[in-house]
This record gives C-alpha cells, sequence and structure tokens, in this order.
C-alpha cells in the first residue's frame, strides 16, 4: 500500500538543465546526465526514449517514482517561477518526458536563449490516493500502518492429563533403591481346640522386595538472547519440560517393562494378578466380575483405569432396542456436567490415554506407592558443549522415581472382553 508523503517536494524529483558550453547537464535529484549540444539537437524527438532510459538504469526507487509520475498524473500545476526557473505542468495523458520536450523553459536553454542555461522543473502531481489498512490479493490487514494486536505470550499445545499421578499414594527417599518386606503368604489355621488337645500352627512366609530408582529427564536449547528477550518463554518451556517428565513417569508407572532403565509397570509380569474376561461377557460384565474377584480376595478395589474410547463406548451403551442408557438415564452427562468422576459399579473412573484401549486396571491405591528421590524439576546450563562460543543455554528437565506394587494380587489387569 502507498501513502503520499506530507510534503510533496521531498517525494517528487527535482530535474534540472544546465548549460556549459556546448553540453546539457540534466540534474535529476542528486545524479547528473551530461548529453553533447549537437547530439541531443538530433535526438530531441528520441527525448523522451533516452529519459526512460536513463531512469531505467537508475535505482528501484528513482525508477518507481517516475513511473508513479507517468502512471498517476492527473492535471497541471500553476506556473509559480520566473524566466528559467519555472515548474511544468504534466497533463494527464502526456508522458514526464514529452511535457520536457514541448516546456518553454526547456527550449529557451536549447535554443541558447536563457542567460543563465538552467531551467528547474518541478514534477507537480497531485495523486489519487486512499489510505487503506488493507493490501494484496485476496485483500487482506497489512501492518503497514495498522499495528496487529499480538495476544501476550503463546498458546499452548496439549498437554497430557496426568489423573494417575494425582491418585497414587507418594512416599520419598534419599537412597537410590529401595527395599521393602512383603508377606508372600499366610496360611490361617486357627480353629477351636478341646481342653487339653495339640493346638493348629498357622504359616506365614515372606520375601524382599527391592524396587531401583528410575531416571527420566529430557533437555532442550536456546540461544541466549531468544531467552533474555522473549516475555514468555523462559517460564513456558519450564513448564513443558517438567510436564513432559511427569507425563513419561506416568505412563512408566503403567506400561514400564522392569528391562534396562524403565520402571516395573504395574502391567509387566509379576506386578499385578491377571484377568480373563468370559464368552459372552459385555465390558460391564467383566469390570463387575474383577470387582468381586478382588473383593473375594480380602481387598477393597477403589479405581478402575482404562482409556477414554472404552469409557465412552461403555457410557454409550443403551438398553435394546430403548433409547435409555445402561448406566441409568443421563448419568453419563450428569457427572460431567457436576464435576464428579464418572463412575460404574460405584467405583471411580480413571480414563488414562496411556493405557491401552480394550484393556483395563482395577484395585486399590493402597496396593502401590510411588517413591520420589528427586521431584520432576528443570535446570538452566550455561557450561555444556559449546555453549559458551554459540551463545546457547541447555534447559534440562529430570526426576527420579521407583514404584513399589505392594500387594499384587489387589491390582487386576487384562482384557475388558473375549
Amino acid at each position: 500500500m502507498k501513502t503520499t508523503p506530507k510534503s510533496a517536494p521531498d517525494f517528487i524529483p527535482q530535474i534540472r538543465i544546465i548549460q556549459d558550453s556546448t553540453k546539457f547537464t540534466f540534474k535529476v535529484s542528486n545524479m547528473s546526465y551530461t548529453i553533447p549540444e549537437e547530439e541531443l539537437n538530433r535526438a530531441f524527438n528520441a527525448l523522451e526514449k533516452k529519459v526512460h532510459q536513463c531512469f531505467a538504469n537508475e535505482t528501484g526507487e528513482i525508477n518507481e517514482r517516475l513511473k508513479e509520475l507517468e502512471q498517476r498524473s492527473v492535471g497541471g500545476v500553476p506556473s509559480t517561477g520566473s524566466d528559467f526557473t519555472k515548474q511544468f505542468s504534466v497533463h494527464s495523458g502526456m508522458s514526464f518526458a514529452k511535457a520536457m520536450q514541448e516546456s518553454d523553459s526547456v527550449k529557451a536553454v536549447l535554443s541558447k536563449q536563457s542567460p543563465k542555461g538552467k531551467a528547474q522543473i518541478d514534477a507537480g502531481l497531485f495523486f489519487k490516493n486512499t489510505i487503506l489498512g488493507e493490501g494484496g490479493s485476496p485483500q487482506n490487514p497489512v501492518n503497514t500502518i495498522v499495528e496487529a494486536d499480538r495476544l501476550p505470550g503463546v498458546v499452548p499445545g496439549a498437554f497430557r492429563s496426568l489423573s494417575l499421578l494425582d491418585m497414587i499414594p507418594k512416599g520419598a527417599t534419599t537412597s537410590n533403591q529401595i527395599e521393602y518386606t512383603r508377606e508372600a503368604a499366610f496360611t490361617n489355621d486357627a480353629a477351636e481346640t478341646a481342653e487339653g488337645a495339640t493346638k493348629p500352627e498357622s504359616d506365614n512366609t515372606f520375601e524382599l522386595v527391592e524396587d531401583p530408582v528410575r531416571t527420566i529427564a529430557h533437555w532442550i536449547k536456546t540461544s541466549r538472547q531468544v531467552w533474555d528477550d522473549s516475555a514468555w518463554l523462559q517460564g513456558f518451556l519450564n513448564d513443558r519440560m517438567v510436564h513432559g517428565t511427569r507425563a513419561r513417569l506416568q505412563s512408566q508407572i503403567i506400561n514400564g517393562d522392569g528391562t534396562g532403565s524403565n520402571l516395573a509397570g504395574i502391567t509387566s509380569s509379576g506386578r499385578h494378578t491377571a484377568f480373563t474376561p468370559e464368552t459372552g461377557d459385555t465390558e460391564l460384565d467383566s469390570l463387575n466380575r474383577c470387582k468381586y474377584l478382588i473383593q473375594a480376595a480380602d481387598y477393597e478395589p477403589d479405581f478402575i483405569m482404562m482409556n477414554p474410547a472404552d469409557v465412552g463406548r461403555i457410557e454409550r451403551l443403551k438398553r435394546g432396542s430403548d433409547v435409555g442408557y445402561l448406566l441409568a438415564d443421563g448419568k453419563g452427562v450428569d457427572y460431567v456436567s457436576t464435576g464428579l468422576r464418572g463412575m460404574i459399579w460405584e467405583l471411580p473412573v480413571l480414563a488414562v490415554n496411556d493405557l491401552a484401549a480394550g484393556k483395563f486396571i482395577m484395585g486399590t491405591t493402597s496396593a502401590m506407592r510411588l517413591i520420589m528421590r528427586q521431584e520432576a524439576t528443570a535446570e538452566l546450563f550455561e557450561q555444556d558443549g559449546d555453549n559458551v562460543v554459540t551463545n546457547k543455554l541447555t534447559l534440562r528437565a529430570e526426576l527420579r522415581a521407583a514404584l513399589a506394587i505392594l500387594v499384587p494380587v489387589a491390582i487386576r489387569y487384562g482384557d475388558l472382553t473375549v
């Protein structure tokens, strides 16, 4: 988008013709063009072409201004100068060079009638120009005049729900490994005993369980300049990096296989009791059956964990051709609108993306414990690799934790249906 300057003479080039012996010098703004008199007289009819050629070889700015003068001229300007200092009228439809050629002032110089050998051309053009805040094709707002209103900060991507970390009991350690003694089996032979008879003996065995502390970490680099200059970047990257480590921790609590540097999660071997669905059972049948299996083992389940896709499918189950839902009319919506956690068979449901669809975990939260050696923190380092010579910074987020599955029999894991 183009706008008309406040002072037209600052924008419109000044052109002077100066006679010196047998040659003429054209001066346009700060640039000069010298043409011998005989050549100028001989090629006067082609003056327009020569002027255009001169301008075409100069900077893009001069070339564009001359095009504007030729293409957008809209009538004359009154003459205000004297003998050889005079403004030329550039008429609509007449090229700039043609106006010079027909000007009395230029003719006086060329015929040597000018006492000073000097004429001034003031290309006094008036532009038809409407100032707009939009441009381009198709037309859209541009920020040349109107500044865009930029919202502060950044719109973040998704931050995964970490509801499992909020639910699981936590502890702390100052070591790199935790140990605990677990009751392996108890045979209760308590019985009524007659006087003088031998009392029955019960049996109890124990085992030592070890769970190593594992490290979850990642890093990212930024330049020192962007770290210092951006008002929101530091806080955002700290939050994003810390959340990234905690999100990985939640995934490891569920899916870690215990190999290498992985935690041994709930679904790994020996960390749960397997549940096998029965043929013909629906998801609701399996969940109900599992609930009572845990109660039969003398534990009280207090949570169900499923993938959100499975939770939604169960909520939409209907009573045959009836429009009513199996979970009672409107119940699937009520707990959302009231802000309460969804309930199935009177157990709260955790919808967790880290658990594979078609699977579920049910159990009691007291049967497991998350032991933290170091909470998730973010630290900034200048001395790392070539950071000093490249003016970079390294942001590292890290946590250290161990997972204790205290009572595997109180936690069930398996398929929802056959």
